[in-house]
């Protein structure tokens, strides 16, 4: 049976990707600056689009209170109207919010990478921001005045919301396509290193997960024509989460390979200490003996 009200749902969703992406960028912080480490580029792009993430959750939320989640004709106009105004900024913000979890990866691999396959990572990066700014701008593009956009009763001229949509779709098939390439680089660089064949699968398979995003791209791309149907705050349920879902955990696997570093030291320090110490106390009857005879 379907449900009448999909905020709670969209609430649900949208603070638990953000919470739980939150934690796992705090965890990266921590583990560079408690070994003091600097903060580079990749880190604060990687802050800013979860600061994007944070601030379309509060959208949705406030969204939720006047009325997103429900059936049009339940929802008084003048909701309808802010609610509609709050859902085009919002997908301004999550369109640089997911672009940037993705740029922050590419970053961190400018760093690895030299020659043409450093190139390769520019273009992707390259690509990525300029191919999503249609998407984020054009929207208000589309009417003239402006305001028809939200209110239909208005008169004036728009362009078929069809052409938006298609090139929403252009967008998540290349963003998918760049989260897909960014992620497989890493086994050609790891592959070549020496390192034990466990490691390198598990470097790179840490340095992988952005095929994770390139997944829910690829998922929100199928959702995208809700943004056409009728009934908009209901029914554009998939597509709010999924944006989400994209940005979370592109954040999440921009984190994992500094975490897996992080922990990797943080045991084998605790085994070297927790050695040491055994070899102390293992030593030290033997020490008092010594001291004993040479003072007899």
């Amino acid at each position: 049976m379907a449900l009448d009200d999909n905020g709670p749902l969209l609430a649900g969703v949208t603070w638990s990707l953000c919470l739980v992406s939150g934690f796992f960028l705090g965890l990266r912080l921590y583990a560079k600056i408690s070994r003091r480490h600097p903060l580079w580029w990749d880190d604060h792009i990687l802050i800013f689009s979860w600061v994007l993430l944070l601030i379309e959750s509060i959208m949705t939320q406030i969204g939720i209170t006047i009325g997103l989640g429900k059936h049009t004709d339940q929802i008084p106009l003048i909701n309808l109207f802010i609610t509609a105004v709050g859902l085009s900024i919002g997908t301004t913000i999550t369109c640089f919010a997911s672009t940037l979890s993705k740029i922050s990866f590419g970053v961190t691999l400018l760093r690895l990478t030299s020659g043409y396959t450093r190139t390769f990572v520019w273009f992707c990066i390259v690509s990525l921001f300029v191919v999503m700014l249609p998407s984020a701008f054009l929207p208000y593009l589309r009417c003239r005045p402006l305001m028809k956009m939200w209110n239909p009763t208005i008169e004036g001229d728009c362009w078929d919301a069809q052409t938006l949509i298609g090139y929403g779709y252009f967008n998540a098939a290349w963003c998918a396509c760049a989260d897909f390439a960014l992620a497989l680089l890493p086994w050609k660089l790891i592959w070549g290193l020496q390192l034990s064949l466990r490691d390198k699968i598990g470097v790179s398979v840490a340095m992988s997960m952005g095929l994770l995003a390139g997944v829910c791209a690829v998922v929100k791309g199928v959702y995208l024509g809700q943004l056409g149907q009728d009934d908009f705050t209901y029914n554009g349920k998939d597509v709010i989460i999924w944006t989400a879902v994209e940005t979370a955990t592109a954040i999440v696997g921009a984190s994992i390979p500094v975490l897996r570093v992080f922990f990797k030291e943080t045991i084998s320090s605790s085994h070297s200490r927790s050695h040491r110490t055994f070899e102390t106390a293992k030593s030290a009857p033997e020490l008092s003996l010594s001291t004993l005879q040479s003072t007899t």
